[in-house]
């Protein structure tokens, strides 16, 4: 090989390795906050650890303080018999909301985005010495290839005016996860922070949300299995087979 050549074979050499050089920066750049974030979890998890609340052969529902002033963040779990079809035609049944969800007074869609994508204002009753509140979501859901399924909750309060005689409430973080674990048989979990806005101390609010959560959950798993929803299927969402 004369010297030319291996003047050319040195700057291949010295380009190929500059190319893996950047792209292992790249890479380690991309995977760092990812990194970051899987770590910010595990010490939160170990520095502000769940508490259950209330736990029975089918429902969890565990909380811990919220890193926002005087709000808990909750978290629920729950087996549930029913497909995953099923489960989001029954949340969608807006007509039906007030009968499982605790408190609800009306449920009304402000804007249909698409199939699967929505703006809904869920109004609350009042209870004394608790004023009547509102609350304004933007509501998404997909299903992932492992068939699980999620629904992305956040707030909207920008899409309407708000209504007289009623707070506003604010959703800081909402989200479903729903798990088919066999056939017609589903696992939901469900972690939100809401600040109920008003001055409502939080040895009122704590049980209060708790038990809210846990009678909506209980109501769910009651009227969900004989909903007429199970007779139905969406062609965007795929079961697991009988």
């Amino acid at each position: 090989m004369n010297k030319q050549a291996k003047k050319i074979m040195a700057l291949k050499t010295l380009l190929v390795l500059t190319t893996l050089l950047s792209l292992c920066t790249i890479f380690s750049a991309a995977a760092t906050p990812a990194a970051e974030m899987a770590k910010k979890i595990i010490r939160k998890e170990e520095t502000n650890p769940w508490k259950v609340w209330r736990a029975d052969d089918y429902l969890k529902v565990s909380y811990r303080v919220s890193d926002i002033k005087d709000l808990i963040e909750i978290r629920a779990h729950a087996t549930l018999e029913s497909s995953i079809a099923g489960f989001i035609y029954f949340i969608e049944d807006l007509k039906n909301t007030s009968n499982w969800l605790d408190n609800a007074d009306s449920v009304e869609i402000i804007k249909q985005i698409s199939a699967n994508e929505l703006i809904f204002v869920t109004r609350f009753k009042g209870l004394w010495p608790i004023s009547a509140r509102e609350m304004v979501v933007h509501s998404h859901y997909w299903q992932n290839q492992d068939l699980s399924l999620e629904i992305s909750v956040k707030d909207a309060s920008d899409a309407m005016v708000q209504t007289k005689n009623a707070i506003r409430m604010q959703v800081v973080s909402a989200h479903w996860k729903v798990i088919p674990t066999k056939a017609n048989q589903i696992a939901i979990s469900y972690q939100f922070i809401v600040d109920p806005k008003g001055n409502i101390p939080q040895w009122l609010t704590k049980p209060m949300t708790l038990n809210g959560i846990w009678t909506t959950l209980n109501n769910i798993r009651e009227q969900l299995p004989n909903s007429k929803w199970q007779h139905q299927t969406n062609a965007n969402i795929q079961e697991i087979p009988q």
